[in-house]
């Protein structure tokens, strides 16, 4: 019996500070668990807020982004208003220029006297004609027109005395148009006022050759040179 006793509390002796060293491995397992659950929650935490802070710069760098393209576009429109607005006062300009100069070149149409009667025609080849107007002008080589200083290429035509030499009438009222402007530049024995012809308008075979025309209008802008 005594055995046993002495037995058994050798078995407690040897088993205790096993039992405590077990206790302190689970109880330091345990801490050890709780520090790492903490570490790791402090670090999802962590990454979570970098996570946030990322997304937030990347936000504001789409935002800075964006408001420069809209400053970029505002830039350009603005350059744009202001391409068109130079155009436009260079066209405005260049269009008071050249009224001006038409101001300048256009002729003053003042009718200084009218005649009505009848038209007849003629060319260079004609009974009595030399080619050679009686202001000296050649119309042998079939020309029709005169250019004038003033008024441009306009035709010729002969007249009577009571419409001096290098006057420019317009006529009306005939089949070569609503308004014909014409110059003066040869006389005929049967050609003005109170005469068969009121005026002769030079020709050619391809058009009213010999022909009249009655009642037409003249008006005389001009008066000789």
């Amino acid at each position: 019996m005594k055995k046993i006793s002495n037995v058994i509390n050798c078995f407690l002796l040897f088993s205790f500070p096993i039992l405590l060293l077990t206790v302190n491995i689970n109880t330091d397992t345990i801490d050890s668990n709780i520090n790492a659950k903490a570490l790791s929650t402090n670090l999802v935490s962590k990454v979570q807020e970098k996570q946030e802070m990322i997304k937030e710069d990347s936000t504001l760098e789409r935002e800075s982004d964006e408001n420069h393209q809209k400053q970029s576009e505002t830039v350009e429109e603005i350059k744009e208003d202001e391409i068109l607005e130079k155009s436009f006062s260079v066209l405005k300009r260049e269009e008071t220029k050249e009224d001006k100069q038409e101001e300048s070149i256009t002729p003053k149409t003042d009718v200084l006297s009218t005649y009505q009667g009848t038209m007849s025609f003629y060319n260079a080849n004609c009974v009595g004609c030399s080619g050679i107007t009686s202001t000296g002008v050649d119309i042998s080589d079939g020309r029709l027109y005169y250019q004038d200083k003033t008024y441009g290429n306009i035709r010729i035509v002969a007249a009577g005395t009571e419409i001096k030499k290098w006057s420019v009438i317009r006529i009306k009222n005939s089949s070569l148009g609503v308004n014909t402007l014409a110059i003066v530049l040869d006389r005929g024995g049967s050609i003005g006022l109170g005469k068969k012809f009121l005026i002769d308008m030079l020709t050619n075979s391809m058009e009213n050759k010999g022909g009249i025309e009655k009642n037409i209008t003249i008006e005389v802008i001009r008066e000789g040179k």
